[in-house]
């Protein structure tokens, strides 16, 4: 067992666009949406010492760049007036890009000022706007990702838009898609690679409902490729996952981000704290999240759990989501709580993984509230605006 854990048609609010099933057609002579070209504009090049001057004065005043990123960018874009890289600064600034954006945007893509507004830009940046994306998440996402902007509207971004609302079924969902995964706009995906994924889970009979969940809550595993992917999800299969319940998502992203070393590394870490393979196994399952803790945190909370509360090893395997919470911000508060209603005879602690995972509200309730009388102050010793006295 061990061996195995350890081995190597989106709907556009826009009145001009025609529907077609769940499919977007561009509009026959709707501007937004006209098709354009694939030739790439060249950038124009400095002439001479004063063109080269004044693109490198209007990057540094106008953009934000650096004297030292400014002139790297003048050597692969040049203009002879503010006209034209006004205007794109002005549409981008409508469209929410600040003066953090745009010098990291000029940066990726320089070309950015050869492109036409109107034509090439604003068709765009109105498509994502229209379908709800919120302008600060577009300017994010467009100046990390600029490749975005360079896509064809009419056979890149409004087909994989379709795409992505047929298997969501939501408008808000593809939205979702692209502001947790722009990457995905960005390129590499297609409705062939979308189809291929789904085939993979299908195959292997993950439910639709966990599809979705997959690509709407974990959307970046998907950028790791077809095979690799379908190798994670045999070998979760292979450690006995339920192919429809949300751990077997999880330990899937444990595979995709974390090496074969990295896993080996935490393994060895657990076992310093006195965990067998299977009590790692054990933990794993019922929680695969535990294999992303720091070392650091794993080792802190277990030297808590096991020497201070006495709570053995194999126990905590058992339960081990609470490695995953914070130290000082929930165990070490809850468990004075319960040591001073012990000292006063008032209740004892009888089972530290019930105090730890109990919710909020019903721990106020259980072991604030229902002994106010007797320990006023317990609240504020919790939530530490008063020492113990």
């Amino acid at each position: 067992m061990f061996a195995i854990f350890c081995r190597r048609g989106l709907r556009v609010p826009c009145k001009d666009c025609i529907f077609v099933g769940p499919q977007i057609l561009a509009p026959q002579n709707a501007v937004l949406v006209k098709p354009f070209s694939s030739r790439k504009p060249s950038p124009s090049v400095c002439e001479n010492a004063s063109e080269q001057s004044f693109t490198v004065s209007y990057l540094v005043n106008s953009c934000g760049l650096s004297s030292n990123d400014a002139v790297s960018v003048s050597k692969k874009v040049c203009f002879k007036s503010p006209e034209k890289p006004d205007a794109v600064l002005e549409l981008l600034r409508q469209y929410g890009f600040t003066d953090a954006h745009i010098p990291r945007l000029v940066i990726s893509w320089p070309g950015v000022f050869v492109a036409c507004p109107n034509k090439t830009l604003l068709p765009k940046l109105e498509f994502f706007r229209s379908i709800g994306v919120p302008l600060p998440v577009l300017a994010q996402n467009l100046s990390v990702y600029p490749t975005i902007l360079k896509k064809s509207l009419k056979n890149s971004l409004i087909p994989l838009c379709n795409d992505f609302r047929c298997l969501l079924q939501s408008d808000e969902r593809v939205v979702h898609i692209f502001s947790r995964a722009p990457r995905a706009f960005a390129g590499g995906w297609s409705k062939e690679m979308i189809s291929h994924i789904i085939s993979i889970l299908r195959e292997r009979g993950m439910p639709e409902s966990s599809i979705v969940s997959l690509f709407l809550h974990q959307p970046f595993m998907l950028h790791i490729g077809r095979d690799k992917l379908a190798a994670h999800v045999d070998r979760a299969i292979e450690m006995g996952f339920d192919i429809s319940k949300g751990k077997f998502i999880r330990a899937i992203q444990v595979f995709v981000d974390l090496s074969e070393s990295t896993l080996k590394h935490k393994m060895e870490a657990y076992r310093k704290c006195g965990w067998s393979e299977s009590d790692a196994i054990a933990a794993f399952s019922r929680y695969p999240l535990c294999m992303k803790l720091s070392e650091k945190k794993i080792m802190a909370n277990m030297d808590f759990l096991v020497n201070k509360l006495g709570c053995k090893p194999a126990a905590i395997a058992q339960c081990p989501v609470i490695l995953g919470m914070s130290l000082d911000k929930r165990i070490k508060p809850r468990c004075l709580v319960a040591r001073i209603l012990n000292e006063k005879g008032l209740k004892n602690m009888t089972s530290v993984t019930y105090l730890l995972v109990v919710s909020e509200e019903k721990f106020l309730k259980r072991y604030i509230a229902k002994y106010k009388g007797d320990v006023p102050e317990l609240l504020d010793i919790y939530r530490g605006k008063l020492s113990r006295p």
